[in-house]
């Protein structure tokens, strides 16, 4: 299997994660859960082009500029992708902030959406087909 069908396989188990972190009342776990999920789908998509990157913010930056601006998917995935890294920052790193269930299953039902689409390209894209 390759790198970016196990980093797929890694956001599906994030996002079940996620869902769990909401049923129990924790929207500010499910929010962290839920951006790494967006997360390994990005790098998945990355890898498709040779790209891999140590910092979360070349990703964003970089499939912004690979996936987004060219098109190969829809944009609203990349301000989606920015957003829950957003969410996941105050989730994470600030003591008093109060985190929207609602808009943390917005950022899960759009995420799903990602990864089927993230599927999709590597279906058509397959990455031992890639330079």
């Amino acid at each position: 299997m390759s790198e970016s069908a196990l980093f797929l396989e890694k956001a599906e188990r994030s996002f079940g994660a996620a869902e769990r972190l909401i049923e129990a009342g924790d929207p500010d776990f499910a929010a962290s859960r839920t951006y790494y999920a967006w997360f390994y789908v990005a790098e998945s998509l990355l890898l498709t082009q040779g790209l891999k990157f140590s910092r979360h913010g070349q990703v964003l930056a970089q499939f912004g500029y690979c996936f987004a601006r060219t098109g190969l998917l829809d944009p609203a995935f990349h301000r989606l992708l920015i957003r829950a890294h957003q969410l996941r920052e105050m989730a994470d790193y600030w003591s008093r902030v109060e985190i929207d269930s609602e808009e943390v299953m917005k950022l899960l039902r759009e995420g799903r959406r990602f990864l089927e689409a993230a599927r999709a390209y590597l279906e058509a894209h397959p990455p031992e087909a890639q330079p």
